[in-house]
């Protein structure tokens, strides 16, 4: 049943979600909610306890309340943001085929789907041909062995990115985070990304790089294709959003209309180097695994002082870093 086909994008926040999300939006056979529902974060804890008609009215009013977006009478924190305009959608016949769905909904988790499959009902998108239902949040990966005990026909696309460049990005939106704060939010996530994925197995959990999506689009995507188990389809090469063209989210206000390579390799111009020999001594070991290059080799007295770290998170009860595989191909952490 379609109900069970479940789709997640993971990953930290700016390290290309989006744009996966915009690409797997345009594909005729998936049904790509528009927004981040932070569903495991935020709206599931809330549903602890509650009766069922009033936990489907949270998920209605968390999840589908954001399909009430106006550009022209946006919310406080959607200002500025003209493709978040929902409008047009026939929010009425959206919110009866929640209500129908959410019905025969016997665990809180399933209101998800519901939710996400009415948008495609109402939307005239879910059809006969519809393969699976996608939702994207960052952080999704620290709650994926939850949702494949929910949803056992699960699949998760783990987006990880150059830490220097996700960094130059993410503090434009967070300025209070240092080198050393986001470093090792960065390494948690990716970590539960390898973890997930040696616990889930390569056929449900799949780690994909962001350069990889950027720069090697056709055969990231054809990769993508046999995981999803959908067609191939031109449309997977530029992203939409509620099947509108996408023009990104970028933090350095540039309009994307195709994939752009542009955000590479960004951080050498706009990271300063302390900040990026900080994230290398501190991500060595990662960054390594995942074939990115520092910008030089550390030193011997960086080596001892990441072992040390690594000594430490280990006598905290941190993940130690799993097995190495190889960088290359689909494999080995560069995914896709």
């Amino acid at each position: 049943m379609i109900e069970d086909q479940a789709t997640f994008v993971c990953g930290h926040p700016k390290s290309g979600t989006s744009l996966l999300r915009g690409l797997l939006d345009s594909h005729p056979q998936l049904i790509v909610f528009p927004e981040e529902t932070k569903f495991f974060r935020r709206v599931l804890p809330a549903l602890a306890g509650l009766d069922p008609d009033r936990a489907a009215a949270v998920v209605e009013d968390r999840v589908l309340g954001m399909l009430r977006w106006n550009v022209r009478a946006p919310v406080e924190s959607q200002a500025g943001f003209l493709d978040r305009d929902y409008s047009h959608l026939p929010r009425e016949a959206i919110m009866a085929a929640y209500r129908r769905r959410a019905a025969s909904c016997a665990q809180a988790t399933a209101l998800l789907g519901a939710a996400i499959l009415a948008y495609g009902e109402g939307t005239g998108q879910l059809g006969p041909d519809t393969v699976r239902w996608v939702e994207k949040s960052p952080y999704n990966e620290r709650f994926a062995d939850r949702a494949a005990a929910a949803w056992p026909q699960a699949r998760f696309v783990h987006v990880v990115r150059d830490p220097r460049d996700n960094f130059a990005s993410y503090r434009r939106k967070h300025p209070d985070w240092t080198p050393a704060v986001f470093a090792e939010s960065w390494r948690r996530s990716t970590h539960l990304g390898w973890k997930n994925e040696a616990a889930l197995g390569l056929d449900r959990y799949r780690m994909l790089r962001y350069e990889d999506l950027v720069l090697q689009t056709e055969s990231v995507v054809a990769d993508l294709v046999g995981f999803l188990g959908i067609e191939p389809a031109p449309g997977l090469i530029r992203p939409t959003r509620d099947g509108r063209a996408w023009t990104g989210n970028s933090m350095f206000g540039e309009a994307f209309d195709q994939i752009d390579s542009r955000p590479v390799g960004r951080h050498a111009q706009d990271l300063e180097s302390e900040a990026s020999r900080e994230i290398e001594r501190r991500l060595e070991a990662e960054m390594t695994r995942l074939a990115y290059p520092l910008g030089r080799p550390l030193s011997a007295a960086e080596r001892a002082t990441a072992r040390l770290r690594r000594l430490w998170r280990s006598v905290r009860g941190a993940d130690p870093l799993p097995p190495s595989t190889p960088a290359g191909g689909t494999k080995g952490g560069r995914g896709g």
